[in-house]
């Protein structure tokens, strides 16, 4: 029967321990990396409904008061058309 090395066995168990109180401190770190990438991704969320928004108003605005595009195409061409000039590309 082999001898058991006591000593070999517990320099092993402790060189385990010591890589689980670092893989421990990796996953804390992790942790909070993941906490302000959520954070960050939050931010960025408000920002994008914040232009969303924007945009939405601007557009609301432009054709308010103003004219549809196909309606200015139309105008363009027949424009083009009067005065004898190709069309715009």
């Amino acid at each position: 029967m082999a001898e058991i090395d006591i000593a070999a066995t517990y320099q092993l168990l402790g060189s385990v321990a010591a890589d689980m109180r670092e893989m421990k401190g990796d996953v804390r770190e992790l942790k909070s990396d993941m906490r302000e990438v959520k954070h960050d991704l939050a931010e960025v969320r408000s920002e994008v409904a914040d232009l969303r928004q924007a945009v939405t108003q601007y557009h609301s605005a432009v054709l308010g008061h103003g004219i549809l595009i196909s309606e200015l195409d139309e105008r363009l061409r027949k424009v083009e058309r009067h005065l004898g000039l190709s069309p715009a590309a």
